[in-house]
């Protein structure tokens, strides 16, 4: 690919400070033309089906922290001369990050702390070792 042509830069967003960070790091360092989409991906836990128990997955938030993201961004990337997306997917945020088809992945250095975060692995290096994207992971500041 030329150095000039436009790229689409997938951002994981999962609505944490350090999420923030990264799509900030991506605006700044995106080119003219570029396409930045801010990705969101959740996939619930779902109950054994013994449990019998009937579940609505409500992404209505999800939708809003994306929504509230581009508009926080949108007059940096128009000065920028990027456009943005924003997209949900029901999926595991891995799997969403590897499948988007894009030129470069740009990541929080970390999202979940504590407990959460043990149990739940990291997105940024589970994407860093598998990606064959280059990948950006920002670091909070």
């Amino acid at each position: 690919m030329a150095t000039n042509a436009a790229r689409k830069i997938v951002v994981g967003y999962d609505g944490s400070e350090n999420a923030h960070v990264a799509v900030d790091w991506a605006v700044a360092n995106a080119r003219p033309g570029d396409t930045l989409v801010v990705v969101h991906s959740w996939h619930p836990v779902m109950p054994p089906t013994e449990f019998a128990m009937p579940i609505a997955v409500d992404d209505t938030y999800a939708h809003k922290m994306l929504d509230a993201e581009k508009t926080r961004i949108a007059a940096a990337a128009k000065a920028a001369n990027i456009s943005v997306e924003a997209k949900f997917f029901a999926d595991d945020p891995r799997n969403t990050l590897l499948n988007e088809k894009s030129d470069l992945i740009v990541l929080g250095a970390r999202g979940h702390k504590g407990v959460a975060g043990l149990m739940l692995g990291s997105v940024a290096d589970y994407v860093a070792r598998h990606s064959k994207t280059p990948v950006v992971i920002v670091p909070h500041n």
